[in-house]
């Protein structure tokens, strides 16, 4: 069963990236501190200042690759996941791992509105992966989910109906 992505919402969700993009951006590229204010301790204290500038600029590196992932998406005619009989296609997400064999899954359970699959060899499916990929991937797992995480959000079809395949497939643990 393949599961297309809602074009509606992904449109939706890389415009509001792009607008917190180009906030974080004019936050980097201005001085604020030239801007007429009263005291404030963190434009008045210049080390509080650049953090802030850094970790802006952090913030629009994260923002800008996810815009580009989503406009990607948007132009991508392959589904967000596929469920067979002999494996399962993860596209869903700028760290999707791809196809996974059902043999590879170790342990499956939803956490939020998450799908987590703990993997029995991750590094087979890592190695492919480039080292802002692996970074994210390892920081999920820290964070307590999975080696792949799926949210459904963006899928044309229900959430319910994707979790209800899957499970059909693989046993969700508690």
């Amino acid at each position: 069963m393949v599961f297309k992505q809602h074009k509606g919402q992904t449109f939706f969700l890389a415009l509001i990236g792009l607008a917190a993009s180009v906030g974080l951006l004019a936050i980097v590229i201005f001085d604020l501190r030239k801007l007429p204010h009263e005291e404030h301790f963190l434009l008045d204290t210049p080390i509080l200042y650049w953090i802030f500038k850094g970790f802006c600029l952090l913030c629009f590196c994260f923002c800008a690759v996810g815009d580009i992932y989503l406009f990607r998406q948007l132009f991508s005619k392959a589904p967000l996941a596929e469920i067979c009989d002999q494996y399962f296609y993860d596209n869903s997400s700028s760290i999707s791992l791809g196809r996974i064999a059902w043999s590879d899954m170790q342990r499956v359970y939803a956490k939020g509105a998450f799908l987590n699959i703990k993997l029995k060899d991750p590094e087979k499916y890592l190695e492919n992966k480039n080292w802002l990929q692996r970074l994210l991937i390892r920081s999920n797992l820290k964070l307590g989910y999975g080696d792949v995480c799926i949210s459904p959000q963006r899928f044309k079809k229900d959430a319910e109906v994707f979790i209800e395949e899957f499970t059909k497939r693989r046993q969700l643990d508690p």
